[in-house]
């Protein structure tokens, strides 16, 4: 069974999937409901969406009676789901992370705010994505903060108004896309990783474009490849170790380009969007999960081809649009098109399942059409408003 949120924005459409039901994560919605369930015999749980991982952790002691879990109890969930936890953590481990701070009142959030060196700084606001987005338009849990100074004091509040936590202050990592490093690993009970691959972001889906004096990009993992770093797999080794995590983690670094220096950014404990490329390499990890999860062992393999790809079909077009004023785009578009043999697993497309990608398509461009016509709308009412601001003196004369 299929259980989703009622905000979900687009249902699987997949052949594969069995009965969905709609329910909200929330303890009085969906713990009365997975109870029912337990009286039909219970089953695995395989959370995918991070307010049903921050619920079920924690209620797994209840939870594991009836349910084989995937997850680990919240006191180690934690660790992993909040960022400045996490980085604390990490830091006390001997990895690095970016320059953070978090608010511990509005009069330390104002002090913070005037200390920002928004000259040759970007920082972002992060909140933990089990407890709210930081933008509400697009559902991140991370939102570029801008270089106004009563801009990113009025979002701080606004957020501690809608969470009850102010967000978490971040510098930006400079580097490009290529320059991110993810680590994918399976761990067992006894904290060891029996399944691990790295991937090397190639493209991302901008929202922000820099101009500081670092370059960077920001956004979601469009094009990527497998890798092997041996840095990145050691440092994700020993984070999984420290926090006692246990199952399926997704661990984001950065390395700087002026000196090459390893920066954790985040770690997603779930399937994340581009886990269709670990079928690609013959690991699968959902799969993977499942067995170890049931089984308590995994023999899984302990290599993988390097320089497969994956891709996000439909965003890579609105990245193209969006950013068609860029000089580079040819020429990324050149270099994905002279890797596309390489590019074995997709976000959505499937030759085995192809209405996924059919719908998802349709509702993006729909989505894609409607933002532009809002947009457009915007610009003529802003437009007839100067042009009325501007002949009101002429009118009063």
């Amino acid at each position: 069974m299929t259980v989703r949120t009622p905000d979900a924005t687009q249902k699987s459409y997949s052949r594969y999937e069995g009965r969905t039901a709609v329910v909200d994560a929330t303890e009085q919605d969906l713990l009365p409901f997975l109870e029912s369930i337990a009286q039909d015999g219970g089953g695995v749980l395989f959370p995918v969406y991070d307010r049903y991982l921050r619920l079920l952790s924690l209620h797994a002691d209840t939870l594991s009676k009836h349910f084989t879990l995937t997850i680990p109890p919240w006191r180690i969930l934690q660790q992993v789901m909040d960022h400045d936890l996490l980085y604390r953590i990490a830091r006390q481990a001997g990895l690095s992370t970016p320059a953070h701070m978090k608010p511990r009142d509005e009069a330390d959030l104002r002090r913070i705010v005037a200390g920002l060196d928004l000259v040759n700084r970007e920082y972002l606001l992060k909140t933990m994505p089990a407890l709210g987005a930081a933008e509400l338009s697009s559902g991140r849990a991370t939102k570029v903060a801008g270089n106004d100074r009563a801009a990113i004091l009025e979002n701080c509040l606004e957020i501690f108004g809608r969470l009850g936590a102010y967000p978490l202050i971040v510098e930006v990592v400079p580097g490009e896309a290529d320059q991110c490093i993810g680590v994918t690993m399976i761990v067992d009970r006894s904290q060891t990783p029996v399944l691990t691959y790295c991937t090397q972001r190639l493209k991302l889906q901008l929202y922000s474009r820099g101009g500081f004096v670092h370059p960077y990009e920001l956004g979601s993992n469009i094009y990527c490849e497998s890798t092997r770093d041996v840095e990145a797999i050691d440092a994700a080794r020993c984070l999984v170790k420290t926090t006692s995590y246990y199952g399926l983690i997704t661990l984001e670094f950065r390395r700087d380009p002026r000196d090459q220096r390893l920066f954790l950014i985040k770690a997603d404990p779930r399937v994340v969007r581009s886990s269709s490329l670990s079928t690609a390499l013959g690991l699968d990890t959902p799969t993977a999960l499942y067995r170890l999860s049931v089984d308590g062992k995994l023999n899984a393999p302990q290599t993988y081809p390097t320089g497969v790809g994956w891709l996000w079909e439909t965003a890579l077009l609105e990245t193209v649009w969006d950013n068609r004023d860029r000089h580079s785009m040819r020429q990324e578009m050149v270099a994905v098109a002279r890797n596309f043999d390489r590019i074995k697993a997709f976000a959505y497309f499937s030759p085995s399942d192809p209405l996924p990608f059919i719908m998802h398509a349709q509702w993006r461009t729909r989505t894609w059409i409607w933002r532009r016509m809002r947009g457009l709308v915007f610009r003529a009412i802003r437009s007839i408003r100067r042009r009325i601001h501007r002949a009101s003196p002429v009118l009063d004369s």
